[in-house]
């Protein structure tokens, strides 16, 4: 098993020793790609090297939504699409999928539920939800929650439509909007999320941003993540979608106690 990136969460500024864990795996730790009629050795590979029988890897299949699960056992899931899983079941290990999407990671203190989040463009604000989700179902509070945002598509590499341009001004924040040309803009998926939680009432001091563009980032003079942009740039334009979708790495973004 190679290096992968993990951390801690951050609490009024601070690191959270006593919290989960998150992490991301990287290129070198192959694809982690999850689709529920697909074997992927690599990743049963990756996950019995990390957890062996100690942790149930508990995954979902993402569909670019807001729809999150909030689950007691490890088979609340299976067979099941969306874009995020919480949970108090430390036993448990919540895990998504992401190659340029954002993952969110979050964790409430108050009632220990903790959980893995695909954020992709059209699923900006599930963090949010999370936290709705988390205070609602968990009888906790924003101030309570603490959210990493970690390594994703960042604003020096990811240009949109005008189109899209708006939709994130009028439902976000006008700076996670750049307009660099007469139809082109530059996205950044941080600020948008970082207003999101703004609203929904999490404390900046308990968000950590991660900054390493999965685009561009190197370390060493190798790229550091996968990336669809950058794996896919090169394809053949009229490619089926999924077709394309397997010609990239795709990192796995969990989280554990």
């Amino acid at each position: 098993m190679k290096d992968f990136l993990k951390g801690k969460f951050v609490y009024g500024g601070k690191p959270l020793e006593d919290g989960p864990s998150w992490a991301m795996t990287t290129l070198k730790n192959g694809t982690m790609r999850f689709r529920w009629n697909e074997e992927n050795s690599n990743r049963s590979d990756f996950f019995e090297e990390l957890f062996g029988s100690a942790k149930s890897v508990v995954p979902v299949e993402l569909i670019h939504s807001k729809i999150i699960y909030d689950i007691d056992a490890p088979f609340e899931t299976l067979g099941k699409q969306g874009d995020g899983i919480i949970t108090r079941n430390r036993s448990l290990v919540p895990a998504v999928t992401v190659a340029d999407c954002l993952p969110a990671f979050i964790y409430d203190l108050k009632s220990g539920c903790f959980g893995a989040l695909h954020s992709g463009w059209k699923g900006t604000g599930i963090a949010a939800e999370a936290v709705k989700k988390i205070c609602f179902d968990h009888d906790s509070t924003p101030e309570n929650i603490c959210v990493v945002l970690g390594p994703h598509i960042e604003s020096c590499c990811y240009n949109i439509t005008a189109d899209r341009a708006g939709y994130f001004i009028e439902n976000f924040s006008l700076d996670c909007v750049n307009k660099v040309g007469d139809q082109e803009y530059m996205l950044s998926l941080e600020k948008a999320n970082l207003a999101s939680l703004h609203k929904a009432g999490v404390p900046r001091e308990n968000i950590l941003s991660v900054p390493k563009c999965t685009c561009c980032y190197k370390e060493d003079g190798d790229y550091l993540f996968g990336s669809f942009r950058r794996q896919t740039s090169s394809l053949p334009q009229d490619m089926e979608l999924e077709e394309r979708m397997k010609r990239f790495t795709v990192q796995a973004a969990f989280v554990w106690f």
